[in-house]
């Protein structure tokens, strides 16, 4: 698949602080990227990179073909931006902050216009058009700061912490559009602390600590964390079953609590059937199998553990 997105061994530093290491990656169109990482790993200086709105201190980036060494300007004209702190002006209107970023999008006059009245009946904010923006809430503040940034239709987006003040509702309505972008052929990068969303939303993440330290996909990742991926529950005969799961070849790993079994097992959908034919031959019933799953957050957590303690 083509890429979007190609980053090479980017670093950025402030001073004596260095923020990026060498990052290196390629997003391919059409994908909703995760980026994970603790507080200070580098993920908002990575966007404001990507943004074109600083200079990396070496390395390249591409962005629809474009290096943004060479080609900022044509660049900013094809992705769109949403931190957490909505960017948007409290003294003027909806209307007129709309008209303003449009006019920085350089969008002919003729199409503004039914654009910004079409964006803001999708995000509940036209009977608010007229309002200073200062006067919104914070949830309807940060819904005008993604209009602003998707108001000149823009074939990649950087969504920083994009939920954040949201109401479910908008949140639920929020990520049903940013899958339909994605499925439409543009490209999102999208950060946030809530790994829930990443688990929900995201093709592939990164996760990164000023160099990148995982690239995986939220199934991977977990299956990467979970020791027992499969719950087994017997009965009572489970002296008699352990025998059985213990010379069962598709078994690689197991744990007996009480009359259940934690298993790992390679390939469940087919290694299911054959562990229960066994044990179904030799007279055990068979309560319940069921897949084990530990969450996304709880892996992420454990990467970070285990690169605490490799410190």
């Amino acid at each position: 698949m083509e890429p979007a997105i190609v980053i090479k061994d980017l670093k950025k530093s402030f001073g004596d602080k260095k923020v990026l290491d060498g990052i290196s990656l390629s997003i391919p169109k059409g994908t909703i990227f995760g980026l994970l990482g603790p507080n200070g790993a580098g993920k908002t200086t990575s966007l404001r990179i990507l943004s074109c709105l600083i200079e990396p201190t070496s390395g390249e980036v591409t962005i629809l073909g474009h290096q943004i060494s060479k080609n900022k300007e044509e660049i900013r004209k094809k992705i769109g931006c949403v931190t957490e702190s909505p960017g948007v002006y409290d003294k003027l209107s909806l209307l007129d902050n709309l008209e303003f970023f449009a006019s920085c999008y350089q969008m002919p006059k003729a199409k503004r216009a039914s654009r910004i009245e079409y964006l803001l009946r999708q995000f509940d904010l036209w009977d608010r058009r007229n309002d200073p923006a200062g006067r919104l809430s914070k949830g309807m503040k940060q819904k005008l700061s993604i209009v602003c940034a998707i108001l000149h239709d823009p074939e990649v987006l950087f969504l920083d912490e994009v939920t954040a003040n949201l109401d479910p509702v908008s949140t639920r309505k929020l990520k049903d559009l940013i899958r339909e972008w994605a499925a439409s052929g543009k490209t999102i990068i999208f950060c946030s602390h809530i790994l829930a969303e990443i688990d929900e939303l995201c093709h592939e993440f990164a996760i990164i600590k000023g160099q990148v330290i995982r690239l995986t996909t939220p199934q991977k990742f977990r299956e990467e964390w979970t020791t027992y991926n499969v719950l087994l529950d017997v009965g009572a005969d489970t002296h008699k079953s352990e025998q059985i799961i213990k010379a069962a070849e598709e078994v690689e790993t197991y744990k007996r609590t009480e009359d259940q079994f934690h298993l790992r097992v390679a390939n469940p959908k087919d290694s299911n059937p054959q562990l229960i034919k066994k044990l179904v031959a030799a007279d055990i019933t068979v309560n319940y199998i069921a897949p084990i799953s530990v969450s996304l957050e709880d892996s992420y957590l454990s990467l970070l553990n285990q690169e605490k303690e490799a410190i």
